[in-house]
């Protein structure tokens, strides 16, 4: 809207109409306060507390004191916009394999709670001495309590799931869980080059906006939420300010490729690491858009077999309990 002309002020009016009733609308409405009481966009941002990034809110003073606003603006939407691009592929490509499992879910279920015990009227009274039915009634008597314990069962699983879902709010689980599954053959592979990707077209925005690589690299370590990679932005800075070269860091951190050292040596020798940055981040954008699609085309079998795995031990218990009830009557 600013590109096209049209005042910040009734830009925000404009969002806060359209944001309806979401956590964005008070937000909106004091930053449209404090533009009326006369602050810049830079501070009406920054006294809203944690909701914008520091990177985003120097970009943003830097470019009401050069006229460029729009532009920074305009970058700032594209770097989101492929973001959002591609969770909402992924999460378009897992609807499928949630189907499949939930239905296989229901199916272990109904086997459970609906076949295991009609097997009761094939048992004799009394249990065998040498424990030949063992597993049949152990079964049997799984399904029963769950019968007669359903809303235990059900609140349990229930506040299983909250916590869980509690857990996963933790920033530093889903660290732990990232970096665990950052160790994996494919899903490794996806989450290194995102977060290069994501690096890299921080570090090119802040850079082609005029700031010093060593404030870049600063603003750029405090808004990642990878430990692995703060720590490389870290000893990048620290060898940038300390007159080493900047690219060691890079070359003895694993999982980094040597094209990006390659890029921001070039930048440094012509004098546009802007350039040299923005091109980097396109490579490892589209890098993760390939390691996406491949692991999207890898994920469904695997779900398929995890859940065919599932399905068939639950079957496989059942049949091999029937024929330990077939063999007490031979």
């Amino acid at each position: 809207m600013i590109g096209a002309g049209v005042p910040l002020g009734r830009a925000i009016d404009l969002l806060a109409a359209e944001a309806g009733q979401s956590r964005l609308h008070p937000v909106l409405l004091a930053v449209r306060g404090e533009l009326r009481a006369g602050a810049s966009l830079a501070d009406a941002l920054t006294r809203q507390g944690a909701v914008f990034p520091e990177a985003y809110l120097r970009l943003v003073s830097l470019a009401e004191g050069t006229g460029t606003l729009p532009m920074v603006l305009q970058r700032l939407h594209a770097g989101r916009s492929q973001a959002q691009a591609l969770q909402r592929k992924l999460g378009s490509a897992l609807v499928y394999p949630a189907f499949l499992l939930l239905v296989a879910l229901a199916a272990m279920a109904l086997i459970a709670l609906a076949v295991v015990p009609q097997m009761r009227s094939v048992l004799p009274p009394e249990p065998r001495a040498d424990g030949a039915d063992a597993s049949i009634r152990r079964l049997i008597d799984m399904s029963d309590w769950l019968t007669s314990h359903a809303i235990l069962a059900g609140a349990g699983v229930a506040i299983v799931l909250a916590l869980l879902a509690l857990l996963l709010r933790m920033p530093a689980v889903q660290e732990a869980i990232t970096a665990l599954a950052s160790r994996l053959p494919v899903i490794g592979n996806l989450i290194i080059t995102a977060r290069l990707a994501e690096m890299t077209r921080s570090l090119a925005m802040l850079t082609e906006a005029g700031l010093p690589l060593a404030e870049a690299l600063r603003l750029t370590r405090r808004s990642t939420a990878a430990g692995d990679l703060s720590q490389l932005l870290e000893g990048m800075e620290n060898a940038l300010r300390a007159g080493q070269d900047v690219t060691q860091p890079l070359r003895e951190a694993r999982g980094v490729p040597p094209l990006l050292s390659s890029l921001i040596r070039v930048g440094q020798e012509t004098g546009d690491m802007g350039r040299s940055l923005t091109q980097a981040a396109q490579v490892f954008e589209e890098k993760t858009r390939i390691a996406l699609d491949r692991a999207l085309v890898l994920l469904e079998p695997a779900i398929i077999l995890l859940i065919s795995v599932g399905v068939g031990g639950l079957i496989y218990t059942v049949i091999g309990a029937l024929m330990s009830v077939n063999d007490l009557f031979v």
